[in-house]
């Protein structure tokens, strides 16, 4: 045994008796004060191994003639049943301990299993394959803690709070088969331990995010629901309450969000490629409904309304981000029915075709949103335009286009906010009747 380990040892047992003297602390608690020595003990493993070798010592001592009855009976009132029962067999005197100044000599290994139980209920009840737990420690208990770390210099201590988590936890997995999941849990649950060491739990279950496409494929079908001024919804469905309709049942959630790459304008259809998005599910009660029978119920539900939504697999948060700020840089391809007053001549059609060809367009934000959008100007790109003629005053035009450009006021210039226009090359005024997404790229 190196010289080096038996000073280590030594100057453990010495510590921990200069502690013991002054405060009563159970084998769990005074194992964390030396957390860091030792791997693969557990606290409790190495408080009980720390009161043995005091056990030891005190005998040793005693043998010697060298003991102090005094020390002796404060360790064996400080220290639990172990150093009692050193000290009733070498003086004859029953001592009854005192609890433990940290935990009241709460924190005990039925305490761990009867917490981690009431968890696996939870997670059960949420249908949860993956948890995380969380512990808030009443302050008097840190406060405790935090005076023992600074009275003896404990750097190699543990607080509670971690050993609770990894206990508690390490438990829940044991009992429940659920897996501990430190980034993107099912559910968290929450351990609140108050400082006589009660103790209540909460949980929080985290959304399911899904990723999918819709369709629209009629029109006046707003994004989200859509409220008037006066309290009225002013469309009689919308893609999310669509989605909610199909899903929230079956997932026993709270709510349905989506999360779409852009959105069309409520009149115009999403039809060719449809629209990427992400689904979140918030607070579901169920969490393992299959994709299928999910998209089942989606089917069900568009024998009512002119709407197609499917869905593809489970994503995750990160996914929600990145669709929404995709949605700016994924090139759109729109298909817009063209009206004139005037009437319209093929060299008109030829000549926006060659005008709009890799173009660079300016928009400043829309009147028609002005309400509730700033006015900020913003460059886009129309890269090709395709035209068919269908009468003499009406024109259908394929767009090319960065997402985000506003199509219709491309067409009509909206008094000079965006410029260049399809009315301004061709010098006549234009109205967009019909307005579709064709395709929105990967």
């Amino acid at each position: 045994m190196s010289s080096e380990f038996t000073a280590l040892v030594s100057d453990i047992v010495e510590r921990s008796e200069k502690i013991l003297l002054e405060t009563p602390l159970c084998s769990r608690c005074l194992g964390r004060l030396f957390a860091k020595y030792g791997l693969g003990l557990s606290n409790q493993d190495r408080g009980l191994m720390i009161k043995t070798l005091l056990a030891l010592k005190i005998f040793t001592e005693y043998s010697r003639g060298e003991s102090s009855r005094r020390n002796h009976y404060m360790l064996a009132l400080n220290g639990g049943d172990q150093l009692a029962s050193s000290y009733m067999k070498i003086y004859g005197e029953e001592i009854s301990p005192l609890s433990c100044y940290i935990c009241g000599g709460k924190f005990t290994g039925s305490f761990i299993q009867e917490v981690s139980e009431k968890a696996c209920e939870i997670l059960r009840e949420h249908d949860a394959s993956s948890f995380l737990i969380g512990v808030v420690v009443d302050e008097e208990i840190s406060r405790r803690e935090l005076d023992l770390l600074v009275k003896y210099g404990l750097e190699s201590m543990e607080s509670i709070k971690r050993e609770l988590k990894r206990e508690i936890g390490k438990k829940v997995a044991e009992n429940c088969g659920s897996t501990p999941n430190f980034t993107n849990p099912d559910v968290v649950v929450v351990v609140k331990i108050e400082r006589d060491f009660t103790y209540s739990i909460t949980s929080e279950s985290n959304p399911v995010f899904i990723s999918g496409r819709y369709w629209k494929l009629g029109r006046n079908i707003s994004h989200v629901p859509w409220i008037t001024r006066s309290g009225f919804k002013k469309y009689s469905v919308s893609i999310q309450e669509f989605v909610g309709e199909a899903l929230r049942s079956i997932y026993q959630s709270e709510d349905v969000v989506i999360h779409a790459a852009g959105r069309e304008d409520v009149d115009a259809r999403m039809i060719g490629s449809g629209r990427p998005l992400i689904i979140e599910i918030k607070k579901p009660v169920k969490r393992s409904i299959g994709i299928e029978e999910a998209n089942k119920a989606l089917r069900e539900l568009s024998r009512r309304y002119p709407i197609v939504l499917e869905l593809f697999s489970r994503t995750t948060r990160s996914s929600k981000v990145f669709v929404k700020n995709e949605a700016k840089l994924r090139r759109k391809v729109y298909r817009v029915a063209v009206y004139s007053p005037e009437e319209i001549l093929p060299q008109d059609l030829v000549k926006l075709e060659e005008f709009f060809s890799n173009r660079e367009v300016k928009q400043r934000t829309p009147t028609r949103i002005l309400r509730r959008k700033k006015d900020r100007e913003k460059t886009k790109r129309v890269y090709a335009v395709r035209i068919v003629q269908v009468s003499r005053r009406v024109f259908e035009s394929l767009i090319y286009c960065d997402g985000g450009l506003y199509v219709k006021e491309l067409i009509h210039g909206d008094y000079g906010r965006t410029v260049p226009s399809f009315a301004e090359v061709v010098g006549k005024p234009l109205i967009p009747i019909e307005l579709d997404v064709v395709l929105v790229e990967d």
